[in-house]
């Protein structure tokens, strides 16, 4: 029997079983609005240097021209619910002359985080987006949700493995609270003419559950169809025959033809016309007139637009368990799925590729992600991308970065005991395998060692050094700390209130996280953790030199509370450039690295997702249309061009991940193509708009 077929068949049994204790929460919901803006009372909203006025249309409101305003609605009861929709969305026409920029930001609480009506927990949602002189926009205000909501979606419990889950509830590590939003507020920053925008509507849109699904479960699966797209829904680029991909390289020559590059651009993606300075034929960096710049290996300035995971379309889905959610599968053992199979998963990715392309699909591919890369104004490959650029021909190079993953023997799940020789000894023969042949290639942008590694805090490490046990070479050095500082165990126990009678007492015992007052050794701690950080950051500038003279060591992608003024301060003294994984609406004010430390950065990873082209997670970045991606994404390499530190924006990624989720749960629209390798052309566009201009425009930037 098909085992497909007696998956299906079983799910499709417990789905008739939870019909009758999950009907109440799948019914139908219309769009309805949160707040009547036409016949609005006054304590239902404030307003700071706007004038608001009720008319039939809505809610009038003027600013003057080079003043900013606000405007705050609240509801009647302590919250909005809004957990049966996917959005909440706000209808604007803009009479004014020009383009508004507004800014929505949704306040909430999460009191199952306990994070409640604190006034120190200000949790907020925010927004950016832009409407045109006398358009009417609807914006839809994505909802990332706290996974502690769980419960308030009782569908999540059926699609497993899936971050964003079909109709567009979308459950993170953390977020939004939807059954408690208190407030929404629109601000306008401030412009050189006068604001005009008349607020329509503020609503719950759109169903967070799909109707076919509310209607007949049993016909909603299987959802995704054979090329790894949602099979119930409609949108630009939607691949459903063969044919389509034979249409799409037709339009894509029209697009090579039309578009022909950055005008700006040398070779290496610098300003060929700027001015030169001292050529080593490696990239490094310079401060030229209180701002911060790369310098390509011929001298001219060099600003880095780049894309992670370049030239790949290769994600695979895991399938094993998930039987029913696909259809037009191949079996196992037939030559199709031999080659497109591996253990328990499918990659969607390469057999759209073969489709497409056809023999040897990888290998061209890489060609014409080059080729699309200068075509649409980006002039670095990320991390992960394709590595075997040395290997291709210097007219179709683009520089490219190499990462290198190391972090064992470890101390947390996520981070190297550094004391440990063999980790020096990992690292090395990594680093000799992924930059043989490329150590003095000119077109060798940097090396990027490890990835949002956990470093956590001075007592969060000792803790975990701590927990190892007396053969762990961290736990060695932290006693050989402690002892130096203590001098005596009598002292540690006093300190700690603890009883060893030993210091190898001390480094037998596996120390549970409770069983120490960490606080009494913050001191130690942090002597510990400065230690730490040093030798891992000299040992691995130490290894790129070897392998890599003159090559830039561009760091470990700091992401979230894992950067902190320790670490990133000894990192600043070994890193050519630091690099920061930053999912945030804007840099221009990026607080990292701090007014203290004198050091160039990029950052190496950002996007903005949406939820109107078949994908149910946007990613940690949101906008609310294809359109709004590239509005935002235009604002945000704006705002870094205007950072004196910055010299680079990396986006993440070059291609959707997969529409179930590829093991880890993420399957976002962060991609510049899609799992088809259909182009988000809206998207590109908008990308062409700035990076075909960057060495203009930051060169005329007033920092």
């Amino acid at each position: 029997m098909n085992k497909a077929l007696t998956h299906r068949s079983f799910y499709i049994l417990g789905l008739i079983i939870l019909i009758t204790t999950l009907s109440s929460f799948y019914l139908i919901q219309e769009d309805e609005d949160i707040i009547h803006l036409s016949v609005l009372q006054e304590n239902q909203f404030t307003t700071d240097n706007i004038e608001a006025t009720s008319t039939t249309e809505g809610l009038s409101l003027f600013i003057k021209k080079g003043e900013k305003g606000k405007i705050t609605f609240h509801p009647n009861d302590d919250y909005w619910d809004i957990t049966t929709h996917k959005f909440i969305s706000i209808e604007l026409e803009n009479n004014s002359t020009d383009k508004v920029r507004f800014d929505p930001v949704i306040s909430y609480d999460n009191p199952r985080r306990k994070y409640g009506k604190s006034k120190t927990n200000k949790l907020t949602n925010k927004h950016i987006g832009y409407i045109n002189p006398k358009e009417t926009l609807i914006y839809n205000c994505v909802l990332i949700r706290d996974k502690v909501t769980v419960e308030d979606y009782p569908q999540a419990q059926e699609f497993p493995g899936m971050k964003g889950i079909p109709g567009g509830v979308i459950l993170n590590f953390a977020g939004v609270d939807a059954k408690h939003i208190k407030g929404i507020k629109i601000e306008f920053p401030s412009q050189e003419f006068e604001q005009k925008v008349v607020l329509k509507r503020i609503f719950k849109h759109k169903n967070a559950v799909p109707e076919l699904y509310t209607k007949n479960k049993a016909s909603f699966f299987p959802f995704i169809n054979k090329y790894g797209q949602y099979k119930h829904d409609e949108w630009v680029g939607k691949i459903t025959n063969d044919e389509q991909f034979k249409a799409a390289i037709e339009k894509e020559t029209l697009e090579f033809i039309k578009y022909t590059g950055s005008k700006e651009w040398n070779q290496f993606g610098g300003y060929s016309s700027g001015p030169s300075y001292e050529a080593t034929g490696s990239f490094r960096t310079q401060k030229i007139n209180n701002k911060w710049w790369l310098i390509d290996p011929t001298g001219h300035l060099f600003w880095s637009t780049g894309i992670n995971g370049a030239g790949k379309l290769s994600v695979s889905t895991p399938v094993s368990d998930r039987e029913h959610f696909f259809e037009g599968l191949p079996e196992r053992d037939t030559e199709e799925g031999k080659q497109f199979y591996k253990k328990g998963a499918y990659n969607h990715g390469a057999a759209n590729l073969y489709r497409k392309y056809g023999e040897n699909s990888e290998l061209k591919y890489t060609e014409i992600s080059l080729q699309r890369m200068k075509n649409w104004g980006l002039n670095t490959l990320g991390g992960w991308s394709v590595e075997n650029i040395n290997e291709f021909d210097e007219s179709k190079r683009l520089p490219y970065t190499v990462i290198i993953h190391e972090t064992s023997p470890e101390i947390n799940d996520k981070f190297p005991d550094v004391f440990d020789p063999q980790w020096e000894v990992n690292l090395e023969e990594n680093l000799k395998n992924k930059l043989y042949g490329k150590g003095n290639d000119p077109f060798l942008f940097g090396i990027y060692i490890n990835n949002e590694i956990h470093w956590g805090t001075p007592n969060s490490t000792a803790s975990d050094v701590l927990s190892k046990s007396k053969l762990s070479y961290a736990k060695q050095e932290y006693i050989r700390v402690v002892k130096e500082e203590l001098k005596t165990i009598e002292a540690f126990n006093t300190l700690v209130e603890t009883s060893f009678e030993s210091w190898q007492e001390l480094a037998k015992t596996r120390i549970a996280k409770n069983d120490i007052k960490w606080s009494a050794l913050e001191e130690v701690n942090t002597t510990f953790y400065t230690l730490m950080c040093e030798t891992y950051f000299k040992t691995s500038k130490n290894l790129v030199s070897k392998y890599a003279p003159n090559k830039m060591y561009i760091g470990c992608r700091w992401h979230g509370k894992h950067k902190n003024k320790i670490n990133t301060t000894i990192g600043a003294k070994y890193l050519d450039l630091l690099s920061f994984n930053a999912y945030e609406n804007e840099v221009e004010f990026y607080p990292y690295p701090s007014k203290e430390i004198d050091k160039p950065f990029i950052i190496s990873e950002f996007n903005f997702g949406a939820l109107d082209a078949g994908k149910f997670f946007t990613g940690l970045g949101y906008a609310s249309t294809q359109r709004n991606r590239g509005e935002k994404y235009v604002n945000f390499v704006e705002g870094a061009l205007r950072n004196p530190k910055c010299v680079g924006v990396h986006w993440f990624m070059w291609a959707n991940s997969t529409t179930a989720g590829k093991g880890n749960g993420e399957n976002a629209n962060c991609g510049v193509v899609s799992m088809t390798d259909q182009i988000y052309y809206e998207l590109v566009g908008y990308m062409r708009k700035i990076n075909y201009h960057i060495y203009n425009y930051r060169s005329s930037a007033e920092l």
